[in-house]
């Protein structure tokens, strides 16, 4: 039992990271209609600046991190500007394309100045501490404990926020938000930011429990998709649930069957979930559609 409990555990912690490279995915999807796949190379560019920042500086990593979501928001805008904007209007399958050479770009520019090797994190070794029996690594503690209060935060602002408001109006009919006197390019360049941010601290977050290297989002990109679907697009909390279930689930997947069955399994309870509800677990089925 304390296995299982234990499992359940790593899983929560790994369904947080998760969850917070989705959300980002669930919001720029909501809003401009497509997967934007160079979305998990936005977490790796985050590690390797967080990771230049703190080398060779004398600022607390903290700091450095902080650079690191910076210069992510800063990229995702300017892949916005450069290359979405003026495919906007064109087919998902166009903006698909296009973000795949992005994601491409993006991961070939880190391998040519970082290499490929293996880097980590100059972090200290904190001991795990035992609750009830359970090991808890300071590392996931802190992860779950920021992906809790940033899902807070952000469920907030999108509920009771203007910018809420004005998200939503945007992302069901743009043209009418216009009409209406939303400033609907101010608010797509927003959604990017704040995507692009979410990115970032799942990519930092994920650098800090393993290893960087040029695949480090990419092996992210399945899970939270599954992640956005799951929980319902759009939908903050299902996001949450969703990748906090994909992860619990491909923990004891990997526990309990095989490691390499883990994608299985979370797809299997998926399919599951997606033929009783068809627009996730807390999606609305017009939004879905």
């Amino acid at each position: 039992m304390q296995l299982f409990i234990q499992t359940v555990w790593d899983g929560i912690s790994t369904g947080a990271i998760i969850a917070l490279v989705a959300v980002g995915l669930s919001l720029v999807f909501r809003i401009s209609r497509f997967i934007n796949v160079a979305h998990v190379d936005f977490a790796t560019v985050a590690a390797y600046v967080t990771l230049l920042v703190a080398g060779s500086t004398a600022v607390a990593f903290p700091v450095a991190a902080l650079v690191g979501i910076g210069a992510v928001m800063a990229l995702g805008l300017l892949a916005y500007l450069l290359v979405y904007r003026r495919l906007a209007g064109e087919r998902s399958i166009s903006l698909i394309i296009a973000s795949i050479g992005v994601a491409f770009f993006l991961r070939y520019l880190v391998t040519f100045i970082w290499g490929s090797n293996q880097l980590a994190f100059d972090l200290p070794v904190l001991r795990s501490i035992r609750v009830a029996g359970i090991r808890m690594a300071p590392f996931d503690i802190a992860i779950i404990a920021t992906t809790l209060v940033v899902f807070a935060g952000l469920a907030l602002v999108l509920r009771f926020g203007a910018f809420g408001r004005s998200l939503r109006a945007v992302a069901d009919n743009p043209e009418l938000a216009r009409v209406s006197g939303v400033a609907v390019d101010r608010v797509v360049k927003q959604m990017w930011l704040i995507g692009s941010a979410f990115a970032a601290v799942g990519g930092i977050a994920l650098a800090a429990k393993t290893v960087i290297t040029p695949y480090l989002g990419w092996h992210l990109l399945v899970p939270a998709f599954a992640a956005m679907i799951l929980g319902g697009i759009g939908s903050v909390g299902g996001t949450l649930l969703g990748a906090l279930v994909i992860g619990v689930v491909g923990e004891l997947a990997a526990m309990y069957w095989l490691p390499t069955y883990r994608l299985a399994a979370t797809f299997g309870v998926l399919v599951l979930v997606l033929m009783i509800r068809p627009q996730g677990l807390l999606g609305k089925r017009e939004v879905a559609r």
